[in-house]
């Protein structure tokens, strides 16, 4: 597949990609270690890294103990959300909680945007995420069963110039072989998401970490030098099953956000 030229914006920092181990822990020391190990290091050094010297900081990243006492999230304590999605497991969503910026944490969960809900439409998942400005939560289900995606920041809007959008504290995601994995920036470049009418697409370099197409029938995904992730499907490129786009709201705007998010009409596009 061939990929257009596109245009980095923002600032890069040094980082390390996030890998949970694949032990038996609970379902708390499993967060714990999603949050600690994938966390993220602000660098004034110069972001640019060796490719292989990221692969191996992924490859021998220790497995970090959790303190007994600091249990980062549990079933109990997660947020309200708007309707139950169709693709998150309450262990996944444990996890992607705990691994939210702290500005997106304690927040009600709304759901902007899904295929079964609001049709099959690229045009129409950009503006609905206008309706939520900042952090969102891309999750893409393929008809193989896996669940992948990344954090986003809301709006999304397309523009010719085909520019990246976003900040360091993105990340992409998946569950392949029921292992959730969550990868960090690396520091390589700052190309986290860019949107185009014809397409939606997260992570860059030589590949895109993940690529839907305008359709949202079908995606690719492929390692990325954003992200340095593995393929987040069983296969490099997937048919699609469902797309969701969670937004985060405080919860003395919650109501006000569902009473917002439920006036249009469902699969209306007016662009």
């Amino acid at each position: 597949m061939g990929y257009p030229t596109l245009t980095p914006v923002g600032k890069g920092s040094k980082g390390r990609t996030g890998l949970l181990s694949r032990g038996k822990h609970s379902i708390g020391k499993i967060i714990n270690k999603a949050t600690r190990i994938g966390g993220f290091k602000q660098s004034t050094a110069e972001p640019k890294i060796d490719k292989e010297m990221a692969h191996h900081t992924e490859s021998v990243a220790p497995v970090l103990e959790p303190e007994e006492s600091k249990e980062v999230a549990s079933f109990s304590s997660l947020p309200t959300m708007s309707e139950p999605s169709v693709l998150l497991s309450e262990m996944m969503q444990s996890i992607l909680y705990a691994s939210l910026p702290v500005l997106a944490q304690g927040r009600n969960w709304v759901l902007l945007y899904s295929t079964w809900r609001h049709g099959i439409s690229l045009s129409t998942l950009y503006r609905r995420s206008m309706l939520c400005p900042g952090f969102s939560l891309l999750v893409v289900g393929d008809k193989n069963g896996t669940v992948f995606g990344g954090l986003v920041e809301a709006p999304l809007q397309p523009t010719s110039a085909k520019k990246y959008q976003g900040t360091n504290n993105c990340f992409v995601f998946t569950n392949l072989h029921s292992c959730p994995v969550i990868y960090r920036p690396t520091g390589a470049n700052n190309y986290f998401t860019v949107c185009a009418t014809d397409y939606l697409a997260l992570g860059g370099g030589s590949h895109f970490a993940l690529y839907l197409d305008g359709d949202l029938l079908s995606g690719s995904t492929s390692n990325s030098e954003t992200f340095n992730n593995e393929c987040l499907s069983h296969s490099p490129d997937f048919a699609v099953k469902d797309v969701e786009l969670w937004g985060f709201v405080y919860p003395s705007k919650y109501e006000e956000m569902l009473t917002l998010c439920r006036t249009e009409k469902p699969g209306i596009c007016r662009w």
